[in-house]
């Protein structure tokens, strides 16, 4: 479970993994590692769950999609369980086995709601995942191990390895089918922050030659390129949205079968400013369940990332952009680049 990055605190606590991920991404273990500790910090309080419990788009689709999957009788793993609520949903649900899984000291938090709920069939484990074999098989592996990028929590790697070893053949993760947008959009003029040099002034004010100042360029050194996105500021995508990744949890070899590098065609259909890309992701419990982190929908408890472009692009026109993924589980390390 995830602390978004949209909060001012959790931005700082974003640049300290980043700086953290871009020193060790060479080592996928130590990468592991890493993650492993900086998730147990951040979500050791309440204040991250406050925001998720609150994010009503995020609790229905997983409360619809748990009581649609998970039978009467399921043995069933929630997978960092957080707060316990998930696991006790599975288990309303008709679960007669759930171990709710935790590595922070949140369990003790979890455990405590179940107690006042009068709910005795959850098993409560102080464990990471990859350390903890359930005595039986099981039927459902729930999670929300979705960061605001998709795979920044270790979710491909602790899923496919309690896959592999404890889902039982015919067994179902929930969610388990996944797509991944990155995707030029506009933002609305009051939201619109441009480059220096394309910035509109009055008097006749032109900065225009600023763009290839060498005095320009001395301070625009160490720019970053990516920023986090506002709700409601998106007016829309240029073109319809393609998803770059569509892959399945449940049937998917390995983190090496998803492709890092792609190519992005978008054909304008009216003139615009071109902002940047922006990432979001779609979660599928099963075909009518479907939880979305896109701009264009609902807020969530999610934060969208956007890689700056700030180029104006006319009705007709294609755009043509290269996205390379870099370390999946790390987006800082991902690049958006025009040709």
């Amino acid at each position: 479970m995830r602390m978004t990055a949209q909060r001012v605190g959790t931005k700082a606590i974003r640049s300290s993994m980043e700086f953290l991920a871009t020193r060790i991404a060479s080592s996928d273990r130590l990468m592991s590692i890493a993650y492993d500790l900086i998730n147990g910090d951040n979500f050791a309080g309440l204040e991250a769950h406050e925001e998720m419990l609150s994010d009503t788009h995020r609790i229905r689709a997983y409360h619809r999609g748990i009581h649609r999957s998970v039978r009467p009788g399921d043995v069933v793993v929630d997978l960092g369980t957080g707060t316990g609520v998930l696991a006790l949903m599975a288990s309303k649900a008709g679960a007669s086995k759930v171990y709710a899984v935790e590595h922070s000291d949140v369990i003790e938090v979890a455990e405590e709601i179940a107690r006042l709920n009068g709910v005795t069939n959850v098993e409560f484990v102080r464990a990471n995942s990859r350390d903890f074999t359930p005595p039986e098989p099981v039927d459902v592996v729930l999670h929300e191990q979705m960061g605001d990028e998709l795979f920044n929590e270790n979710m491909l790697q602790n899923l496919l390895d309690l896959r592999d070893r404890v889902l039982r053949p015919g067994g179902r993760i929930l969610p388990s089918r996944f797509r991944l947008f990155v995707e030029p959009v506009t933002l609305h003029d009051e939201m619109r922050i441009r480059r220096f040099w394309n910035i509109d002034l009055p008097d006749d004010i032109d900065l225009g030659g600023m763009e290839r100042s060498p005095v320009a360029a001395r301070f625009d050194a160490g720019r970053n390129d990516q920023f986090w996105l506002r709700p409601h500021s998106v007016v829309g995508t240029i073109g319809d949205p393609q998803p770059i990744l569509d892959f399945d949890v449940a049937t998917l070899g390995s983190a090496d079968e998803l492709p890092t590098r792609h190519t992005i065609e978008r054909t304008a259909t009216a003139d615009a400013i071109v902002d940047g890309c922006c990432i979001w992701f779609d979660a599928r419990f099963d075909d009518d369940t479907v939880l979305s982190t896109s701009p264009l929908g609902p807020v969530t408890s999610w934060g969208n990332r956007v890689f700056r472009l700030d180029t104006e692009i006319s009705a007709g026109s294609t755009l043509h952009l290269e996205v390379d993924l870099g370390v999946l589980v790390e987006p800082s390390t991902w690049q958006v680049r025009a040709r």
